[in-house]
């Protein structure tokens, strides 16, 4: 099975693509938010590499957020624009659930923003209560706080082959917005 993934969430840029069942990722720090100028040159780049073409691809996956906002959307509408041209299955993930990839024990997820947290409570990779925003960073015990410096591209891979495993596949891909926009805020 042929899959391919992309996270477009933050700063940087994570592309991965398993072919002959191994993932081949790459993390990418140039990208800087400019994922919408340098994604679909380095998807071609790796699907070269692999000698690949879309029509191989059995399979893709997104991060659909938290994150940018752009960034969600810029990966959502790539994944969907290829899915026009060559229908396959989908797999929709989000940051926190690849950040709470192998935690067994209750966990408080943190994805820091310009205005504070995003947070979701998950339990052996469950998550038991649905994700909020606050101002101030939560006193828990065990907490797993996302750096845009990490590469998480084995926990990503990891999740999707867990998905697929279980057959839980998506109909679409729909953004996780947790607030408003800037712009919808100061409109």
């Amino acid at each position: 099975m042929n899959i391919l993934a992309i996270d477009t969430t933050g700063r940087h840029l994570t592309i991965a693509l398993k072919h002959n069942n191994q993932w081949k990722s790459k993390f990418s720090k140039e990208c800087n938010l400019n994922h919408s100028v340098v994604l679909n040159n380095q998807i071609q780049r790796l699907l070269d590499e692999s000698e690949l073409t879309f029509h191989d691809i059995d399979v893709y996956a997104c991060n659909v957020g938290v994150g940018s906002f752009t960034g969600i959307r810029v990966g959502i509408s790539t994944i969907k624009g290829f899915c026009m041209a060559s229908p396959k299955k989908l797999v929709s993930v989000n940051t926190f659930e690849i950040l709470a990839y192998n935690e067994k024990d209750k966990v408080d997820v943190l994805v820091p923003d310009n205005r504070g947290f995003y947070v979701a409570t998950f339990s052996d990779g469950q998550q038991i209560c649905p994700p909020c925003h606050v101002t101030e960073k939560p006193d828990s015990p065990r907490q797993v706080i996302f750096d845009d410096e990490t590469d998480y591209s084995q926990k990503f891979t990891s999740l999707i082959d867990e998905k697929i495993s279980k057959n839980i596949f998506a109909d679409s891909l729909e953004p996780l917005y947790i607030r408003k926009s800037q712009a919808e805020e100061n409109r």
